[in-house]
């Protein structure tokens, strides 16, 4: 019965989702909504959190080779918290995480829908991830993951050399950064392709196709 019971109100949830929008100063048509089963975050023309994005980020991890469990992590974009639930559910990753996200509404839902709180090994920090990354500690982070968007679009900020040369600073050796692009619209830095000017940086860059998205994984 119980079976019957958990069949049937993932069905209603596939076929009649439900959706509750949230009010937002960055992502007009912010919601939170049932996709096959699972709650997931999305914008107007964007999923955010646990939807397809969530399928991405996945398949980008699986390529990312492993490291110590307890090494320090840093995401940019933190969405509804879908990256931080696959470092610690299926990267077994228990050390600290800081986790920076532009807009409160959507670190209030990451709470309040997903609990994604903070804790004694996540920080959440709730800034502008351009301004906040030169205030980091150089040396920091094993694992950068850069999941910057404004709905489907990047943020003009992700072009300019100045942010990549504050990631490389606040990389460590032999660390990995997991950076989410679109296919669409290839990221340049600078004048260069991204894959070129990160080479530059003296990073070893491998390009993933994954849907509509184009991963880059850099190593240190």
């Amino acid at each position: 019965m119980n079976k019957l019971l958990a069949f049937l109100r993932n069905w209603v949830n596939y076929a009649l989702p439900l959706a509750r929008r949230v009010p937002s100063r960055y992502s007009p048509g912010l919601v939170v909504r049932q996709h096959q089963g699972r709650k997931v975050l999305d914008t107007q023309y964007a999923n955010y959190s646990y939807g397809p994005l969530h399928q991405v980020l996945r398949y980008a991890l699986m390529h990312v080779a492993p490291s110590s469990p307890e090494a320090p992590a840093l995401v940019l974009g933190m969405g509804g918290g879908g990256i931080i639930e696959l470092l610690r559910q299926e990267r077994d990753h228990t050390g600290p995480i800081t986790a920076v996200e532009l807009d409160p509404a959507i670190v209030a839902v990451a709470a309040s829908e997903f609990n994604i709180r903070p804790s004694a090994t996540l920080q959440v920090v709730c800034a502008d991830a351009f301004v906040w990354l030169p205030t980091a500690p150089a040396v920091a982070y094993e694992l950068i993951v850069v999941d910057l968007f404004l709905d489907l679009l990047l943020p003009r900020q992700l072009s300019e050399p100045g942010f990549w040369q504050h990631i490389r600073r606040v990389l460590r050796p032999g660390g990995t950064v997991v950076v989410n692009t679109l296919q669409q619209a290839p990221l340049r830095i600078g004048e260069q392709a991204a894959v070129e000017y990160l080479r530059g940086l003296g990073l070893q860059v491998k390009e993933l196709e994954v849907e509509h998205n184009l991963v880059l994984l850099a190593r240190g």
